[in-house]
């Protein structure tokens, strides 16, 4: 292999210090705009240091890394009557948020699944969406509504509340995690030049198969 002129070494020295000063500098710029929205609220002063290092060093990607708003929600789980155990795993953010439930339950029969939250009665699924996914032509369409239908629940917690976070989805299935987002907080996050619209947070639907999740 050729080796570079003495004058083109420099060259390609400064053009890899170039480009690694704007990479320091967009992941500098990225963590400024998630503080001034709200990111690190209500985080102890320590924990704010380790996850704004996360963000200068691995950028994009650190929206993923353990944090106070990314919870696992496996959509399995959910939709075996998991409902509730999510709303326990999540509640120290809903906490946070001035979401106060004392008094929820799930309530499961071989027929439907509903949630009872102060009184309220929410549907899962009933004996037709059973059978939907029953006779395969739909398998897994009572994963997708939990999830939809279970941070529906939680939307409404913090709507409550006067909170303007909402609960986004991350992946799907087993691999299925909640990301809680303020809508401007999602769009920096989804705006990101380094942001994968696949991989990235997004508001759950009840369109079957995908139930909102991009796809090429």
């Amino acid at each position: 292999m050729k080796r570079p002129s003495p004058i083109l070494a420099p060259l390609f020295v400064s053009v890899g210090l170039l480009a690694g000063c704007s990479k320091s500098n967009m992941n500098e710029s990225f963590v400024t705009e998630l503080d001034a929205h709200g990111y690190f609220k209500g985080l102890a002063p320590e924990k704010v240091q380790a996850l704004k290092a996360d963000f200068r060093k691995q950028g994009w990607m650190a929206i993923f890394n353990d944090s106070h708003r990314f919870y696992h929600a496996d959509a399995e789980d959910l939709a075996e009557g998991g409902i509730c155990a999510f709303i326990r795993d999540v509640e120290p953010f809903l906490g946070a948020q001035g979401v106060r439930v004392s008094d929820f339950q799930d309530e499961v029969t071989e027929k439907s699944y509903m949630v009872r939250v102060g009184g309220t009665l929410h549907m899962i699924y009933d004996a037709v969406d059973l059978q939907r996914d029953a006779d395969g032509k739909e398998p897994g369409v009572i994963w997708g509504l939990a999830m939809t239908r279970g941070f529906k629940i939680v939307d409404q917690l913090l709507e409550a509340a006067g909170s303007s976070e909402r609960v986004y989805a991350v992946n799907g299935g087993n691999d299925l995690f909640a990301f809680f987002l303020t809508p401007e907080l999602h769009r920096i996050i989804s705006g990101h030049s380094d942001a994968d619209a696949k991989d990235g947070p997004y508001r759950p639907t009840e369109d079957y198969p995908w139930f909102g999740q991009p796809h090429e």
